[in-house]
């Protein structure tokens, strides 16, 4: 028996979504109880006043990196089953950003976002709604912007086929950089923490506000160049 357990029939269709369902709601409560459905600690992280999501989302990757190469190698699951999306250059770059500049205001990402709704926070359920008119604007506009959505397909790309080796570089390299982007953010806080003021407090406020404006000048720079005209 190895995994994906319903790619390789271990388990049934219906099993799987139970799995999922129950890992989901797992997933929420964890978030609830660790205080990540908080706004707060999100909106926190692009301040620099602490590391903690940082330190989470890298912890689970180095784990999870770590417990697919012991199993890998054990032969309990097979890596090459796991469905990886293509890699779509320019719109994945366009989705971050847009997503990071979501999650810097609101301080929700649409996982903790349904968390936090789940335990009757407000806040989250403002963000709830913008989340649903964000995506009826997509489905919706589509036929508007597919050409964008589908534009510079790069397929799958993995770290150890660009230096043509095996899976286990992938992993070795996926360990480092985020070790290294760990450290590199905790070496961050705690230099601004040390020389935070009332002033430069509010200097930062200014300068994201600026950033995220150049961010919507640049990205709609970038639609009417790459997008055909009509």
């Amino acid at each position: 028996m190895s995994a994906p357990l319903y790619i390789n029939g271990v388990i049934s269709g219906h099993a799987n979504m139970l799995f999922s369902i129950f890992g989901g709601f797992l997933f929420g409560f964890f978030l609830e109880a660790t205080g990540f459905a908080s706004g707060k600690n999100i909106t926190d992280e692009f301040y620099f006043r602490n590391n903690r999501v940082i330190q989470m989302m890298i912890s689970a990757i180095l784990t999870s990196t770590l417990w697919f190469l012991i199993f890998s190698s054990l032969g309990l699951i097979q890596i090459p089953s796991i469905w990886t999306p293509n890699l779509y250059l320019w719109p994945y770059i366009f989705g971050g950003l847009l997503f990071g500049v979501g999650m810097a205001m609101s301080g929700y990402c649409p996982g903790t976002s349904v968390a936090a709704i789940a335990s009757g926070k407000k806040d989250a359920m403002v963000f709830g709604l913008g989340m649903l008119v964000g995506m009826a604007i997509f489905i919706f506009g589509f036929p508007f912007e597919k050409d964008f959505y589908v534009s510079s397909n790069l397929g799958q790309v993995y770290w150890h086929t660009l230096f043509n080796a095996n899976t286990v570089i992938s992993f070795i390299i996926t360990l480092a950089i985020g070790g290294f982007f760990m450290g590199f953010m905790q070496y961050i806080v705690s230099y601004v923490n040390k020389n935070r003021t009332e002033s430069k407090e509010y200097s930062m406020q200014y300068l994201i506000g600026v950033l995220a404006l150049i961010f919507v000048i640049l990205v709609t720079v970038l639609l009417k160049t790459l997008l055909p005209a009509s």
